[in-house]
């Protein structure tokens, strides 16, 4: 599942606010994704379909997503990402992040967006 409610929700937004400024930084930014195929604004449908993982953005629309909120796009997308080596994974389905010790190619115990 992907982290674009958890990243919303942890910078106080709501998917209202989210989509306004969203599709704010989409037209101030237009120069640098003027070329990307599916980066256009969106609407609080998209929104919530994306968050509730029905459907998903593209690798582009991923991307201005990624930049919108400043992380990385692995991340976004809710694989575990290493804050050493930068190498990610995707979880197991029934894994319980606090059960994760540590990256499994680096044995780094820190994940990006740990605290």
């Amino acid at each position: 599942m992907n982290r674009i409610k958890e990243v919303r929700e942890k910078r106080s937004l709501s998917q209202r606010r989210f989509v306004t400024d969203f599709n704010k930084y989409i037209s101030t930014n237009e120069e640098q994704y003027k070329n990307k195929r599916g980066v256009k604004e969106i609407t609080f449908g998209t929104a919530s379909r994306w968050e509730n993982s029905l459907n998903k953005p593209t690798e582009y629309m991923w991307q201005a997503l990624a930049d919108f909120f400043n992380v990385s796009v692995p991340y976004l997308k809710g694989y575990m990402v290493c804050t050493r080596c930068k190498g990610y994974f995707i979880p197991e389905d029934d894994a319980v992040r606090e059960d994760i010790e540590c990256c499994p190619y680096c044995m780094n115990p820190y994940f990006e967006g740990d605290k």
